[in-house]
């Protein structure tokens, strides 16, 4: 742009792309990683009006490179050029665990995009259990993975979890401040351990019944297991949860919890996207008892 002759590429980079000082240190050392009009350049070059800036980014918590693609159903509840949200089933993983693990919605977003003739890498933002169905947001290229990584930092993005606990949490409406950390006495488990990370969980009591809660849970940290943990510490388990509760119930075959609602910005016009998944069936159905 005309505004643009003569500005110093990285002010460039700063002001006009919103990369941070430590994204633009990084990506100064990766082969090719700030061109100018297809050659590297060192960010103290200078900008002439219709230079094309090209700069390699990487982040996300998980790729799809090279990914089988997966022609099982998926639920799209939002997308732009940017951004896709996906509403995650009950039963599949968010990314493969290993090389057999081939229906995952990593495996069925790269389909999704590779039908629609798009690049089929995508950047997934978050992790949710197996068994956890709802929102997961994803992003399709590297720099809109760049500022929704500022946006998760800075507490933009924003998710709510619906579950349904045995007991009744007292009060009904609260936080639960415990730190968690790996179980010593079992395996690839969590607990509430004095010496662990801080974890905050936000819980409000919807309906009660038959000694079952409908809760909506929202995350002031993002630990593993952090909901399933803390409820079962405060004698209020998820239900259907094999790992902290009782296991499988009367017409709940999985731990009783669904990401609901998401809320984060476009990554490139600040436009505010509230994105809800459709409470599924089991849960629906069980719910409607209470």
């Amino acid at each position: 742009m005309e505004q643009d002759n003569g500005i110093r590429l990285e002010a460039f980079l700063k002001s006009r792309l919103g990369l941070t000082k430590n994204e633009v240190s990084r990506a100064k050392f990766r082969e090719n990683g700030i061109c100018v009009n297809g050659t590297r350049r060192k960010v103290s070059a200078v900008l002439a009006a219709g230079d094309l800036v090209e700069v390699l980014l990487e982040t996300g918590n998980e790729r799809s490179e090279g990914l089988k693609a997966s022609k099982e159903k998926l639920s799209v509840l939002y997308e732009d050029e940017d951004v896709i949200v996906a509403d995650k089933p009950a039963g599949i993983s968010v990314h493969p665990a290993g090389r057999r693990d081939e229906d995952t919605l990593a495996n069925r977003l790269a389909f999704y995009l590779q039908s629609k003739g798009e690049a089929s890498i995508i950047r997934i933002f978050g992790r949710l259990d197996k068994d956890t169905s709802g929102v997961v947001l994803a992003a399709k290229n590297r720099a809109a993975a760049t500022r929704l990584e500022r946006q998760r930092r800075n507490g933009q993005i924003s998710k709510s979890y619906l579950a349904i606990a045995e007991g009744i949490p007292e009060p009904a409406n609260g936080q639960i401040h415990s730190p968690l950390g790996p179980d010593p006495q079992k395996k690839k488990l969590m607990c509430v351990a004095p010496e662990g990370k801080p974890a905050v969980t936000h819980y409000e009591t919807l309906a009660v019944g038959q000694g079952f809660a409908l809760l909506r849970l929202r995350l002031k940290t993002g630990r593993t297991h952090q909901i399933r943990v803390h409820m079962a510490s405060v004698g209020c388990p998820l239900l259907g949860d094999p790992l902290y509760g009782n296991g499988a119930a009367l017409g709940m075959k999985r731990t009783a919890l669904h990401a609901r609602t998401l809320s984060f910005f476009q990554p490139f016009t600040g436009e505010k996207i509230c994105v809800k998944a459709p409470v599924p069936e089991d849960m629906a159905r069980y719910g409607g008892s209470l």
